[in-house]
Protein backbone atom coordinates (compact mmCIF):
# COMPACT_ATOMS: atom_id res chain seq x y z
CA UNK A 1 0.00 0.00 0.00
CA UNK A 2 1.16 3.52 -1.09
CA UNK A 3 2.05 6.14 2.06
CA UNK A 4 -0.09 9.19 2.36
CA UNK A 5 0.86 11.68 4.48
CA UNK A 6 -1.86 12.89 6.94
CA UNK A 7 -3.35 16.50 6.46
CA UNK A 8 -1.52 19.07 7.75
CA UNK A 9 -5.07 20.58 9.24
CA UNK A 10 -5.06 17.85 11.64
CA UNK A 11 -1.71 17.08 13.11
CA UNK A 12 1.27 19.31 14.84
CA UNK A 13 3.90 20.96 12.17
CA UNK A 14 6.75 22.10 13.42
CA UNK A 15 9.02 24.58 12.21
CA UNK A 16 13.04 24.56 12.38
CA UNK A 17 14.82 27.39 13.57
CA UNK A 18 16.41 27.34 9.80
CA UNK A 19 12.92 27.73 8.22
CA UNK A 20 12.16 31.17 9.61
CA UNK A 21 14.81 33.43 7.88
CA UNK A 22 15.93 31.01 4.92
CA UNK A 23 17.03 34.40 2.70
CA UNK A 24 16.66 32.68 -0.53
CA UNK A 25 13.67 31.95 -2.97
CA UNK A 26 10.98 30.54 -2.78
CA UNK A 27 11.95 29.52 0.38
CA UNK A 28 11.91 33.01 2.34
CA UNK A 29 8.21 33.60 0.50
CA UNK A 30 6.91 30.19 1.87
CA UNK A 31 8.01 30.81 5.29
CA UNK A 32 6.51 34.16 6.08
CA UNK A 33 3.45 32.90 4.00
CA UNK A 34 3.24 29.69 7.06
CA UNK A 35 3.33 32.08 9.19
CA UNK A 36 0.50 34.16 7.71
CA UNK A 37 -1.65 30.86 7.31
CA UNK A 38 -0.72 29.88 11.09
CA UNK A 39 -2.31 33.18 11.95
CA UNK A 40 -5.62 32.02 10.75
CA UNK A 41 -5.90 29.33 13.15
CA UNK A 42 -6.68 26.39 10.36
CA UNK A 43 -3.45 24.61 11.48
CA UNK A 44 -1.14 24.36 14.07
CA UNK A 45 2.44 25.38 13.82
CA UNK A 46 4.62 24.46 16.61
CA UNK A 47 8.18 24.84 17.71
CA UNK A 48 10.04 21.79 19.34
CA UNK A 49 11.69 22.96 23.00
CA UNK A 50 15.02 21.92 21.54
CA UNK A 51 14.89 24.79 18.99
CA UNK A 52 14.05 27.25 21.30
CA UNK A 53 17.41 27.81 22.39
CA UNK A 54 18.92 28.69 18.90
CA UNK A 55 15.62 30.93 18.30
CA UNK A 56 17.38 33.36 21.71
CA UNK A 57 20.44 33.90 19.93
CA UNK A 58 21.58 37.07 20.19
CA UNK A 59 21.67 36.86 16.30
CA UNK A 60 18.50 35.87 15.72
CA UNK A 61 16.31 38.66 13.67
CA UNK A 62 14.03 40.66 15.77
CA UNK A 63 10.75 39.21 13.80
CA UNK A 64 11.47 35.62 14.31
CA UNK A 65 12.06 35.90 18.29
CA UNK A 66 8.31 37.62 17.97
CA UNK A 67 6.87 35.44 15.50
CA UNK A 68 8.04 32.24 17.53
CA UNK A 69 6.74 33.95 21.14
CA UNK A 70 3.34 33.09 19.59
CA UNK A 71 3.60 29.63 18.50
CA UNK A 72 3.48 26.90 21.16
CA UNK A 73 6.85 25.06 22.32
CA UNK A 74 6.70 21.21 23.45
CA UNK A 75 8.45 20.40 26.89
CA UNK A 76 11.11 17.72 27.94
CA UNK A 77 10.13 14.99 29.47
CA UNK A 78 10.90 11.85 30.48
CA UNK A 79 11.48 9.21 27.45
CA UNK A 80 9.89 5.51 27.80
CA UNK A 81 11.89 2.67 25.90
CA UNK A 82 10.02 3.52 22.41
CA UNK A 83 10.86 6.74 22.69
CA UNK A 84 14.37 6.06 23.12
CA UNK A 85 14.86 3.57 20.20
CA UNK A 86 12.77 6.36 18.04
CA UNK A 87 15.86 9.13 19.12
CA UNK A 88 18.41 6.67 18.48
CA UNK A 89 16.72 6.15 14.76
CA UNK A 90 16.93 9.78 14.38
CA UNK A 91 20.62 10.21 15.42
CA UNK A 92 21.60 7.10 13.06
CA UNK A 93 19.95 8.46 10.16
CA UNK A 94 21.07 12.09 10.48
CA UNK A 95 24.62 11.13 11.28
CA UNK A 96 25.14 8.48 8.91
CA UNK A 97 29.06 7.40 8.48
CA UNK A 98 29.39 11.11 10.64
CA UNK A 99 29.43 11.11 14.73
CA UNK A 100 26.15 11.27 16.70
CA UNK A 101 27.54 14.18 18.53
CA UNK A 102 27.85 16.18 15.58
CA UNK A 103 24.27 16.21 15.14
CA UNK A 104 22.63 16.08 18.34
CA UNK A 105 20.69 18.73 18.50
CA UNK A 106 18.81 18.10 14.84
CA UNK A 107 18.03 15.22 16.62
CA UNK A 108 16.21 16.16 18.80
CA UNK A 109 14.20 18.24 16.48
CA UNK A 110 13.70 15.60 14.12
CA UNK A 111 12.79 13.62 17.16
CA UNK A 112 10.07 15.68 18.45
CA UNK A 113 8.23 16.64 15.14
CA UNK A 114 7.76 13.00 14.99
CA UNK A 115 7.06 12.38 18.82
CA UNK A 116 4.03 15.36 18.80
CA UNK A 117 3.55 15.53 15.07
CA UNK A 118 3.92 14.56 11.36
CA UNK A 119 5.66 17.13 9.66
CA UNK A 120 9.15 18.98 9.99
CA UNK A 121 9.75 22.07 8.21
CA UNK A 122 13.24 22.98 7.37
CA UNK A 123 15.73 24.31 5.12
CA UNK A 124 18.46 22.48 6.44
CA UNK A 125 20.17 20.53 3.36
CA UNK A 126 21.60 17.22 5.83
CA UNK A 127 18.20 16.58 7.42
CA UNK A 128 16.38 17.46 3.69
CA UNK A 129 18.66 14.48 1.97
CA UNK A 130 17.44 12.07 4.48
CA UNK A 131 13.92 13.21 4.58
CA UNK A 132 13.02 9.47 2.28
CA UNK A 133 14.81 7.68 5.51
CA UNK A 134 13.42 9.65 8.13
CA UNK A 135 9.58 9.55 6.87
CA UNK A 136 9.99 5.49 6.60
CA UNK A 137 11.88 4.68 9.72
CA UNK A 138 10.90 7.86 12.05
CA UNK A 139 7.21 8.60 10.74
CA UNK A 140 8.45 12.29 10.47
CA UNK A 141 7.45 14.58 7.02
CA UNK A 142 10.50 16.53 6.07
CA UNK A 143 9.63 19.28 4.17
CA UNK A 144 10.85 22.52 2.20
CA UNK A 145 8.51 25.85 3.23
CA UNK A 146 7.38 25.88 -0.07
CA UNK A 147 6.58 21.57 -0.19
CA UNK A 148 4.65 22.46 3.45
CA UNK A 149 2.55 25.73 1.84
CA UNK A 150 1.92 23.37 -1.35
CA UNK A 151 0.44 20.62 1.27
CA UNK A 152 -1.30 22.96 3.34
CA UNK A 153 -2.81 24.52 0.27
CA UNK A 154 -3.83 21.31 -1.42
CA UNK A 155 -5.39 19.98 1.95
CA UNK A 156 -7.43 23.17 2.66
CA UNK A 157 -8.94 22.87 -0.96
CA UNK A 158 -10.00 19.48 -0.29
CA UNK A 159 -11.42 20.40 3.16
CA UNK A 160 -13.10 23.76 1.37
CA UNK A 161 -14.43 20.92 -1.20
CA UNK A 162 -16.15 18.56 1.44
Amino acid sequence: MAYRALSPLIVNNFIDSCAFDPKYEPEDSAAVEIFKLSESGDFQLQIAHSTQKEIEHPNTPDWVMEQAGGLIYTIGVQLTPDEKKLLSDVEKILAGNGKIKNIKQDAWHVFEAAKYGHYFITTDKRILARAEELRSRGGVNVLLPSEFVKSLKAHMAESDEA
